[in-house]
């Protein structure tokens, strides 16, 4: 009995070094000793996988051939096949007849790839040019911002194209309609006249020239509007010899601005203020010799006290044009 015992454990002890010492040799046999379950390639998990039936190996197949299917190329749509395969004098006239129905964003599909396949075409170069029309016929500040590249890239890419004065008024008419309201900053007004002022340099025989002219003096008179109300804010703020640097601005490079009684009747106030009385007397008597009929003119002869002016005065100026 106790040789059969310790044959016993002979045994046990040969197979734990059998199972432990021979691991690296058959690696499918695994350390009695280890509580972790099988690796990945263990017969006894191999072994528990159950079989893949017919119908799941057809399902399969079926998932991989439509992922297959739907990485390959797609089929172009149909506005695409159009397009490859129509001639470009066709497409150029249906993206025209859809603009005058005001369906400016398909419209633009077909021109803008008229432009952008002949971009050197006659046809090409005025299919940039109606793009360019149909931004700013639907207006809004994107409209005219998008408007404007546009036009810009027709002046950078065809320097001696027939419409080039109408793509620079076009342009500058852009930064007109963004201008903002004298009491706000002025940096699209200093733009529209810079651009109207290239027009007339560039095409002194344009005949969009007069129009360029009323926008400049308008455009410049909202410039010296702003700084007048600029001034105005300081003098009402106390601040009478700022208001005073303001008003000269106006007088000085602003000599056609179209409310020069009010600036003489304001600039001899704040000058009244500061104790230089003949000074104001100079700009009292301007104000009455050339402008006998203005209401600045009768307040000044009665010693009134004149009203605010009708709009804010309330100005920002930590703008640009500061």
């Amino acid at each position: 009995m106790k040789e059969d015992g310790g044959t016993r454990t002979s045994q046990r002890s040969a197979a734990s070094q059998s199972s432990t010492g021979r691991r690296g040799d058959r690696v499918w046999e695994l350390d009695v000793r280890s509580p972790r379950p099988p690796g990945p390639q263990s017969p006894s998990l191999l072994t528990a996988r159950k079989p893949i039936s017919g119908a799941t190996s057809i399902g399969l197949a079926i998932l991989l051939l439509a992922g297959c299917a739907s990485t390959g190329p797609k089929k172009p749509d149909k506005l695409t096949q159009e397009l490859l395969a129509t001639p470009k004098e066709t497409l150029f006239e249906r993206g025209k007849a859809l603009l005058a129905k005001k369906r400016y964003d398909l419209g633009r599909k077909y021109l803008n790839f008229v432009f952008e396949t002949y971009p050197n075409d006659t046809q090409g170069r005025e299919a940039l040019l109606l793009v360019a029309d149909s931004y700013f016929r639907q207006g809004g500040s994107s409209s005219y911002t998008e408007a404007r590249f546009r036009y810009r890239d027709y002046l950078n890419r065809y320097p001696g194209a027939p419409q080039r004065d109408y793509a620079r008024y076009q342009f500058a008419v852009c930064y007109d309609k963004e201008h903002e309201k004298p009491d706000r900053d002025q940096t699209s007004t200093r733009e529209a006249i810079s651009q109207y002022d290239a027009l007339l340099r560039e095409f002194p025989n344009s005949i969009y020239n007069p129009q360029a002219r009323e926008r400049i003096r308008r455009l410049t008179d909202v410039l010296a509007e702003h700084e007048f109300r600029v001034g105005f804010f300081y003098m009402r703020k106390g601040a009478p010899g700022a208001a005073l640097a303001r008003f000269t601005v106006v007088e000085e490079r602003f000599p056609e601005y179209a409310e020069r009684d009010k600036l003489f009747y304001y600039a001899a106030q704040v000058l009244k203020r500061l104790g230089r009385a003949k000074e104001a007397e100079r700009y009292l008597a301007r104000l009455i010799a050339e402008f006998p009929g203005s209401e600045y003119t009768r307040k000044a002869r009665g010693g009134k006290v004149l009203p605010k002016p009708s709009a804010s005065a309330s100005v920002d100026s930590r703008g640009k044009s500061e």
